[in-house]
């Protein structure tokens, strides 16, 4: 590739600073399975972290945004997503690998007006021009709300795709200098984003010059939120009608639950559990696990794994099937308690009687979210029960190992008075399961689409010469013993990270010490490297 070096030299003072670059994709994703969504070009923007070495962009690093409703992290946030302690004390990753000559380029994906004119506004930059307070639609007659972080997963791609084509273009237009292929590392939704921006290039014909993807407790097999929760929140918020409705879990609901991107990942979603004409109330004879609608259409366009990479992959959750903990220290297990409380004056002369459980055991059907409203002691307003059923091939995958999400991040915000504040205070439950192991390692199930979250994973070592005992598409993995928060770095997976990163070169150990060679890369493309399997 053709590189302008005395370009490079007139620009380097701009890039040893860190600036936000904003852009939109070039490519328009296709949504037409998405019945009524309209496809426009998405908004993206991004920083490139030049090594503390040259500083010189020339071995981009590039990190993928993941969910984030509301653009919470920002590129900032998203630099600080790679903190961790270890015995070292303090550290982070993207400072450890631009020591070592890398640079780290950060791709967010902010929230945005799609204006009347169809062009796109960041909301950074938009104004409150009714002078409401409030920056929103009304501000901008005609224009759309884009809330990027949890818009289409496929729309989301499409700016990485433009990302990876720039880097990998001129220097005048922002491209790296020489030759060295990019490393993309994707946590949580980011490694959705990143597989279908790779697929996507290697269908259509286009390098990506990627060596290594980085999928990091991304939900290949789908997410999960406890689908108590998931009623609880949108009855309570929308359904008690008038003065009664707890408006503070409005925005949960609008802009997480019903998010394009959580409609696309969820394994199990209350809006396909709603009866005919309601937008509360779950139908009784729909008690299985179901996702919305939108998730076959995303299963479809994602097709399989990128195979011009080496790819890998972090979780969170435990590889060894361990139970994850509740507040009191105890083992959470199907049809855990979660919540079981009589609240008083929640509204004039009213009480409320709130129950959460987690989805039952293998082949069980039983409640998950109750709700009855008192007023004057005896008098009901609302006696809701909602049950669910677990499939016959595993139980239900609320209590499956996995990365760990933490309930604040639901109720951050939310205050601590009226029935919000109770409910927080009586939770049982600090965190739940939202990336099952065997979904950020995407095992293959048998039959197909029959995934038991409870599956003992048994994947050998990567490093051995027999066949592993399951099937992933990844290579090499790092699995922790115990459940994790999502997307939290420790001293163990950055040090596997690194080691994927910067490979180190073949020693001069005779080769009579080894009973096996194994190839390295997968697959194999200019270069092949061995590594050794030891008696």
């Amino acid at each position: 590739m053709k590189k302008h070096y005395i370009l490079l030299l007139l620009i380097l003072p701009f890039l040893g600073h860190a600036q936000t670059i904003e852009f939109e994709s070039a490519i328009t994703a296709d949504l037409s399975g998405y019945n009524g969504i309209t496809e426009f070009a998405g908004l993206g923007e991004y920083e490139i972290f030049l090594d503390t070495d040259t500083g010189i962009l020339d071995k981009p690093i590039i990190l993928v945004d993941g969910f984030d409703p509301g653009d919470t992290r920002t590129i900032s946030g998203l630099y600080d997503l790679l903190d961790f302690s270890g015995s070292e004390g303090d550290q982070n990753l993207a400072d450890l690998v631009r020591a070592e000559g890398f640079d780290m380029v950060i791709l967010n994906f902010p929230s945005y007006f799609r204006l009347s004119d169809n062009t796109l506004l960041n909301i950074d930059d938009a104004t409150d021009n009714n002078s409401d307070t409030i920056i929103d639609e009304a501000d901008y007659p005609g224009s759309t709300f884009v809330n990027g972080g949890a818009d289409f997963i496929e729309r989301n791609s499409m700016l990485l795709v433009d990302l990876i084509n720039t880097l990998n273009g001129p220097v005048e237009q922002g491209g790296k200098v020489g030759d060295e292929e990019l490393v993309i590392i994707g946590p949580s939704m980011g490694g959705l984003i990143s597989r279908f921006a790779l697929n996507y290039m290697e269908n259509e014909s286009l390098d990506h010059e990627t060596r290594l993807w980085i999928s990091f407790d991304s939900p290949h097999l789908g997410a999960n939120v406890p689908l108590g929760f998931q009623h609880q929140f949108n009855f309570l918020g929308f359904g008690l009608g008038g003065d009664l409705n707890v408006v503070e879990l409005q925005p949960v609901v609008n802009g997480l639950l019903k998010s394009s991107a959580a409609r696309q990942m969820l394994v199990d979603h209350f809006e396909a559990h709603l009866a005919v004409g309601s937008d509360v109330n779950f139908d009784p004879t729909k008690l299985l696990p179901e996702a919305h609608p939108y998730r076959d259409v995303f299963l479809g366009n994602i097709g399989g794994y990128p195979q011009n990479t080496r790819n890998v992959s972090m979780i969170n959750g435990s590889g060894i099937g361990s139970p994850y903990q509740s507040a009191m220290g105890t083992d959470v297990t199907p049809g855990f308690s979660v919540i079981d409380d009589t609240f008083q004056n929640v509204g004039p002369s009213t009480d409320a009687t709130i129950q959460i459980n987690l989805t039952p055991s293998i082949n069980t059907t039983a409640q998950i979210s109750k709700i009855n409203v008192v007023f004057l002691g005896f008098i009901n307003i609302f006696d809701i029960e909602i049950d669910a059923q677990a499939p016959v091939f595993s139980s239900g995958v609320d209590a499956a190992s996995g990365g760990l999400f933490d309930i604040g991040g639901f109720t951050e915000g939310l205050g601590t008075e009226g029935l919000v504040g109770q409910f927080i205070g009586a939770l049982q439950l600090d965190k739940f399961n939202f990336i099952p192991s065997v979904s950020a390692m995407a095992l293959n199930s048998d039959p197909v689409g029959e995934i038991n979250w409870f599956h003992d994973i048994n994947l050998g070592d990567p490093g051995s010469s027999g066949d592993t005992l399951n099937e992933t598409p990844f290579v090499n993995w790092y699995m922790p013993d115990d459940n994790e928060n999502h997307v939290e770095l420790t001293e163990q997976n950055v040090a596997f990270a690194l080691s994927e990163i910067m490979p180190e070169t073949l020693s001069n150990v005779e080769f009579e010490n080894f009973v096996n060679l194994k190839i390295e890369k997968n697959p194999i493309d200019n270069d092949s490297y061995l590594f050794s399997l030891a008696k």
